[in-house]
């Protein structure tokens, strides 16, 4: 099963305190393993502050929304930017597609963008990453660690943070408490 551009929610038997009630959305996965952003949590910057570190914030006018917060996209990587967006044309240089809707950029071009009209229309940003070694992130779902599920658009960009695990469980059509940590095999 190819799981690039579908979302892992953490099962409720997930040991790692880091990834509990994690939502992670996958970038890519091949036969090398698969790398993915963590859309739960947060840092405590914001992307005006990562933009005015950069010397991106010049005298012209940029209008961010109040919950423009940098995620923590996962524990590899952490010095790393990665930019999830919806398509913009031209791309960025460090771009590519990870489905028809949702790109992934890692240059800072595309934050020379955020705030200003030629912004992409949606977008998140995210210190680090979720790496896994071949075949790991396979054996973790058959050791019921992680569900996977179909993304969307909504639940990528528009949900908050903090109601991503929620609603990731609530649209497959059960509340949290509906699942278990055991597993069963016939």
């Amino acid at each position: 099963m190819k799981l690039q551009d579908h979302f892992l929610l953490a099962m409720p038997g997930m040991e790692d305190p880091f990834f509990k009630h994690a939502l992670i959305y996958i970038c890519e996965h091949n036969s090398e393993g698969a790398m993915g952003i963590m859309l739960t949590q947060v840092t405590d910057l914001s992307v005006a502050e990562i933009i005015a570190k950069m010397n991106f914030l010049i005298a012209d006018q940029r209008e961010y929304r109040q919950d423009d917060i940098v995620l923590m996209g996962g524990p590899v990587n952490l010095e790393r930017g990665f930019i999830l967006h919806s398509k913009c044309i031209p791309a960025f240089e460090h771009s590519y597609a990870v489905s028809d809707q949702v790109w992934m950029t890692t240059s800072a071009d595309v934050l020379q963008t955020i705030g200003r009209a030629d912004a992409p229309e949606k977008y998140l940003v995210a210190l680090g990453c979720c790496r896994w070694r071949a075949e790991q992130l396979e054996q973790e779902i058959a050791d019921n660690v992680w569900l996977v599920l179909e993304s969307n658009p909504r639940l990528l960009f528009d949900v908050p943070y903090d109601r991503r695990w929620l609603e990731a469980n609530r649209t497959l059509g059960f509340e949290p408490t509906h699942l278990t940590a055991l597993v069963g095999h016939a």
